[in-house]
């Protein structure tokens, strides 16, 4: 009662903080994964001083350098895109490289974001304000790489916000695709499918109806015209796959689905869903798979 009390006195758009649960210490570089890289930073339109890692397209050198990863690249538009990598709701960048480092080797280079309050960057992380530093980071890419591809990746929370920054800013940044893992459709469904599971959590379900719907991203799933990969698992215990398939029938581009075995946001840990989101990438559209 005292906890959903505080909710209701924290107004509405303060409520959003609870989404994210940012890290500052860095568990690991690009460097130790073998891979060259450089700080970049940035600063959102509202002064907000944000950090993000640069991974170049590198020399192939991981086992999944198979005929099946050369012939997607080879009908690939040249030249190839680059990603602005968005990760999910806990610690930085720095943990969640892993689900991405596959990408550089495979020609793909790849700008890791850290939200506003997590790893070095600065301020605290709050909805829409998190959007400011999306749009800083594709603002670098588009003056950095002008003739390139963009392609939005982002797992987890960083699917959600995803969602409603290619949808108002696809045209304006030059967005070509968008790849979703793990992605929510509704915040306040997924904090009551969670609260759920246990009897103290059964308490914090009334709190849930005051979280704010503003900027849930089934909300701008129509307005996303580019194509969209979705990658989710049945498995996923965290954000259902129920959640993943609602955005993915609302969207109003091309979409494309991967089933996805395992944890959550684990499907990158499979050599075909990353050589189907890799032909995907590559060629910007659904060609390769079936919807």
């Amino acid at each position: 009662m005292v906890i959903g009390l505080l909710l209701m006195l924290s107004g509405c758009t303060s409520l959003t903080r609870l989404y994210f649960h940012p890290q500052q210490v860095w568990i690991r570089t690009p460097a130790e994964l073998g891979l060259a890289y450089e700080d970049v930073a940035l600063t959102a339109a509202d002064g907000t001083s944000l950090h993000a890692w640069w991974i170049p397209a590198q020399e192939d050198n991981n086992e999944d350098n198979t005929a099946a990863k050369a012939e997607s690249v080879s009908s690939s538009v040249t030249p190839l895109p680059v990603v602005l990598y968005l990760h999910g709701n806990a610690e930085n960048i720095s943990s969640h490289l892993l689900s991405v480092s596959w990408l550089p080797p495979q020609g793909i280079g790849l700008l890791a974001l850290d939200y506003r309050g997590f790893g070095a960057s600065q301020g605290q992380p709050l909805l829409p304000d998190v959007l400011m530093d999306i749009q800083a980071a594709a603002e670098w890419l588009q003056q950095r790489f002008p003739d390139r591809p963009l392609v939005v990746l982002g797992q987890s929370i960083g699917a959600g916000l995803a969602v409603p920054f290619v949808a108002l800013q696809a045209e304006r940044y030059g967005i070509d695709a968008l790849v979703l893992e793990a992605p929510p459709a509704h915040y306040a469904e997924v904090a009551r499918d969670m609260f759920s599971r246990s009897w103290i959590g059964w308490v914090l379900i009334p709190a849930t109806w005051l979280l704010p719907s503003d900027w849930d991203p089934d909300n701008y799933a129509a307005a996303v015209s580019v194509p969209v990969l979705v990658i989710h698992s049945p498995d996923d215990q965290v954000i259902r796959v129920e959640q993943g398939k609602t955005l993915y029938s609302d969207v109003s581009g091309p979409a494309c689905w991967i089933n996805a075995t395992g944890p959550h946001i684990a499907g990158f840990s499979s050599a075909a869903v990353r050589q189907q989101t890799l032909a995907f990438i590559s060629g910007l559209s659904c060609a390769a798979l079936s919807r």
